[in-house]
């Protein structure tokens, strides 16, 4: 089982501070190109811990807790993805120190993009999991009732400070759309107060790592872990239009002129609750327009591709990465030996 717990085998965890925030980062063994991953919202550094290892044995991986994230700088009122670029664009050059290939989740592969274009030079080729470039931007975000909703209950049920949360109270209010129908879907009160049950436990007896409860799978305890610390004014700053202030989706992916990869799951409309998932069809027709190098691979399951299918991601990630090597678009740097 690998435990949310911990740091993964051959990695260190660091801090780098600039002139505003610290942040926290894992980085890995010198293997390769650089690899930069970036968290999506409400995750940190340890949501890559299942595919850590296998990428790190090719890349020197880095994994930063953006602002408002993990144990890196709470900064209340100032999330947007122009502060974050900023921050991450500093990252590049004072930690890592070379142009890298930069990767992320949801909001992260929207700064992976955003690095892309608002720094070339830093950047070799991007790999953006499920990024909402368009459907979480203000003001499309007012029309997504259900990606609203989401938020909108972590924000009633998470505001409590980092360990003092109602962590049951925020899974017993999530809900999914069902087709045909418009009320939401609860988690079934049990499941809940199961799951309840083996957290509480678990806490008490591993104080040490009181996200690891047995039989529950690591998507799960990692989202306990990731709920219970992360600054919710960051999904504040989404709903209100914060986020994506003086950020312009068309503008910034036609910008993009290295290589990207485009790991796009499944999405669909619901008559009442807008878009399920990040990414509908005219999105993804959109960013095939805009992108010059561009590779779109359809995914089927959650949004969160490499905490839940982290072979899938893995094998996608090489493939994408290998394949440019062969055509001399990126350059091949031999891992490091043993």
């Amino acid at each position: 089982m690998v435990k949310v717990a911990g740091i993964t085998t051959g990695f260190q965890e660091r801090l780098y501070t600039t002139a505003e925030v610290t942040l926290n980062y894992v980085v890995g063994p010198e293997n390769g190109l650089p690899l930069l991953l970036i968290p999506g919202q409400m995750e940190s550094w340890q949501g890559y811990k299942r595919v850590l290892p296998e990428l790190s044995r090719r890349f020197h991986v880095f994994v930063p807790d953006l602002r408002g994230h993990g144990k890196s700088t709470r900064t209340p009122g100032r999330y947007s993805y122009n502060l974050c670029g900023n921050d991450l664009q500093e990252f590049i050059q004072q930690v890592i120190g070379r142009p890298t290939i930069v990767g992320g989740l949801s909001s992260g592969g929207v700064l992976a993009i955003w690095l892309a274009a608002n720094a070339p030079a830093l950047v070799l080729a991007v790999i953006a999991e499920d990024p909402p470039i368009f459907s979480s931007v203000w003001p499309r975000i007012q029309t997504e009732k259900f990606l609203v909703h989401n938020f909108r209950v972590a924000l009633d049920t998470l505001g409590g400070e980092p360990g003092k949360r109602d962590i049951e109270r925020y899974f017993a209010s999530l809900a999914a759309p069902v087709k045909g129908k418009t009320e939401l879907l609860k988690i079934p009160g049990f499941i809940v107060a199961i799951v309840s049950f083996l957290y509480r436990t678990n806490r008490a007896l591993r104080p040490d790592s009181p996200y690891d409860p047995p039989f529950l799978p690591f998507s799960f305890r990692s989202g306990m872990k990731f709920v219970s610390e992360y600054d919710t004014d960051f999904s504040r700053a989404t709903i209100d239009g914060n986020l994506s202030k003086d950020f312009s989706p068309q503008e910034t992916l036609q910008k993009v002129s290295c290589p990207m990869l485009l790991l796009r799951v499944e999405a669909y409309r619901h008559e009442t609750w807008g878009i399920i998932g990040a990414i509908d069809d005219e999105d993804a027709a959109r960013i095939v327009a805009l992108v010059k190098d561009l590779k779109c691979v359809p995914i089927q399951g959650g949004h969160g591709i490499h905490i839940e299918q982290p072979a899938r991601y893995i094998a996608e990630v090489t493939t994408f990465i290998d394949d440019l090597q062969a055509q001399g678009k990126l350059p091949v740097v031999s891992p490091q030996p043993v």
